[in-house]
């Protein structure tokens, strides 16, 4: 069994600090009766099952027009799997939004994409969102659940099996048992992914899980730290002996 412990994903460390804004302050923003026009866009998104990129800036001045012109190309040329959005981050009607991701003080024109459940997928500078950046913000469904599992402050443990890999595989028993422990019922999440699907390629070459090589169990705390990854057979044991230092944390 090989193991690879805790360390920093290098997997935008700035997009899980959005999404750490974004879970604090939804626990404590009062609901509005209107939706801004920027959490219309968000609903709209989410109910045709494609991301929403949103474009924030402070001024609409020729820097400003510079970056959005290419950044509207990219986006005409995704309509498949996105939509996009602009927000002036003083806009009075868009106060709401731009307080729960934190954005009163960062550096803009910034570009910040949410999957359909409401995730941050990614996030940065304008500047430095090219095309073969901004298509990385589209995440597949496993990873949507992870990133969201890790929003809501839970240890995601995910189980990069093959469809051969049965119920019955002493592997998914020992996942299965420790997540069925009462005292991981609440704080760990659980998900399978397939090595093979296409739309999940990306996230599994971020975590550098080689689809040819098997069993591959990987456990994510908040903040996108990786505490372990297991290639091969695993057991209960591994398991908690591996999720200790989150636990500490």
């Amino acid at each position: 069994m090989e193991k690879t412990t805790v360390r920093a994903l290098p997997v935008l460390a700035l997009a899980a600090a959005f999404c750490l804004a974004a879970a604090v302050a939804s626990e404590e923003a009062a609901p509005q009766a209107k939706p801004s026009g920027c959490e219309a866009a968000m609903k709209q998104a989410a109910a045709a099952n494609k991301h929403l990129y949103i474009f924030f800036y402070s001024e609409d001045n020729e820097a400003t027009q510079a970056l959005r012109k290419p950044f509207e190309a990219v986006m005409a040329k995704m309509t498949d799997v996105a939509q996009w959005a602009a927000l002036k981050r003083d806009a009075p009607e868009e106060k709401a939004l731009v307080t729960r991701f934190d954005l009163q003080a960062v550096s803009v024109p910034l570009v910040l994409v949410l999957a359909p459940n409401g995730v941050v997928t990614t996030a940065g500078l304008a500047e430095n969102m090219p095309e073969e950046k901004l298509r990385a913000g589209i995440a597949g469904p496993c990873q949507q659940k992870c990133l969201l599992a890790l929003q809501e402050k839970k240890v995601a443990i995910l189980c990069a099996y093959g469809k051969d890999v049965s119920s019955d595989d002493p592997t998914v028993k020992a996942v299965n048992e420790f997540k069925a422990d009462p005292a991981n019922a609440k704080r760990v999440e659980v998900l399978r992914i397939d090595p093979a699907d296409p739309a999940e390629a990306r996230f599994l070459k971020q975590l550098e899980v080689d689809p040819k090589r098997g069993l591959a169990t990987i456990m994510l705390a908040p903040g996108r730290t990786l505490l372990a990854k297991f290639i091969g057979p695993v057991t209960k044991e591994s398991l908690a002996a591996a999720l200790k230092p989150a636990c500490s944390g």
